[in-house]
């Protein structure tokens, strides 16, 4: 069965968005030259402003502040920069910095730096003027990771994970105690990726990156509360569109949302661990593989147009994949996907 998602906004072009699991008032999105733009009630983009010409735009490397004009980046030098929307420098700190993440409340900048290949460095900020307050160096256990910053509802707290391709997968909570910077492993027992996390905060889901199986902990006990059950090889033979990728959403009504190889998107109930219906985006509808991979003439499967969903506040914003020359990108209210859900299971009652 598939549920049809209606985009509420579609935008036409190179637009970047930082995803976030807490709320602001304001939701920006940014473009390759440096402008900046705000949401309005409407879901219209006006232009706010610019930033600094010297952040480098990619994953991870920008956060906005979450009540100020103000942005905190990462600059082409691998220094950490923070301005205003006039595109004022503020302060910045040499240093080769991967991600920087603000806090919940924008006091404090979270950040993470490489070493060399083997050591990290943890750092936290003012965001007011850039004193530093915390710091602590680490092991890389997986050696030259990838890095991920990613804030978790409800808390001051905000994880780290570390990927390092077939290497494993590590996760970590950092957090303030007592005034002490704290990192805590999450998931000792497992190879768990950054986990999607329930709006408020007391639950999150994950995938096993080894066996490729879903499992919901606790928080911020940690706990195992559910996890899938492993497939027969034959079926998971013959239900080769079940193996999932890395998108992964947790919603407001308990569901969560899904990707399989082919970034096609399933509705997930994490208190049975079962996949269910596909959901669609109108006008923008799956396709055979080898409409967008041309080399793969001989791929009958069917592939998504959109390669990413991922949560801003209460927004969800996917995006299309190189299908498109130009990228679209569709944004949703979070009620009104789960009122898409709703409808469709009453229909089915």
């Amino acid at each position: 069965m598939m549920i049809r998602l209606t985009p509420a906004k579609t935008l036409v072009g190179s637009y970047g968005f930082c995803a976030r699991n807490n709320e602001a008032p304001a939701v920006y999105l940014y473009d390759m030259e440096y402008r900046v733009y705000r949401l309005d009630e409407s879901l219209t983009h006006h232009e706010a402003g610019s930033i600094s010409n010297q952040a480098k735009l990619q994953f991870n490397t920008l956060s906005f502040h979450p009540f100020m004009e103000r942005a905190a980046f990462i600059m082409e030098d691998g220094s950490l920069g923070l301005g205003d929307f006039s595109g004022q420098l503020l302060w910045s700190k040499v240093g080769s910095f991967e991600c920087v993440l603000f806090s919940r409340e924008g006091s404090l900048i979270w950040t993470a730096q490489k070493l060399d290949e083997n050591r990290l460095r943890i750092s936290v900020y003012l965001s007011e003027d850039g004193t530093l307050v915390h710091t602590h160096e680490m092991e890389d256990p997986l050696y030259d990771s990838a890095l991920r910053m990613m804030d978790i509802p409800a808390s001051d707290s905000v994880t780290l994970e570390l990927a390092a391709g077939q290497d494993g997968v590590s996760v970590y909570e950092l957090s303030i105690h007592e005034n002490q910077l704290c990192i805590k492993e999450m998931f000792p027992n497992g190879c768990y990726i950054s986990p999607a996390w329930h709006p408020d905060g007391t639950t999150l889901f994950t995938l096993e990156n080894d066996m490729r199986l879903f499992a919901c902990f606790s928080y911020p006990a940690f706990e195992l509360s559910m996890e899938q059950e492993q497939f027969e090889e034959d079926q998971e033979e013959e239900d080769s569109d079940m193996n999932p990728g890395y998108e992964m959403l947790y919603l407001n009504n308990g569901l969560a949302v899904t990707q399989n190889m082919n970034d096609r998107f399933f509705l997930f109930n994490p208190s049975q661990m079962e996949r269910s219906d596909e959901l669609i985006f109108e006008g923008y509808e799956p396709v055979p593989t080898n409409t967008v991979f041309p080399n793969l003439l001989e791929d009958t499967s069917i592939h998504s147009q959109v390669s990413s969903f991922e949560r801003v506040g209460q927004l969800f914003i996917a995006k299309t994949n190189s299908l498109y020359a130009t990228q679209h990108m569709l944004i949703m209210e979070e009620a009104a996907v789960a009122e898409a859900i709703s409808s469709k299971v009453k229909s089915l009652e």
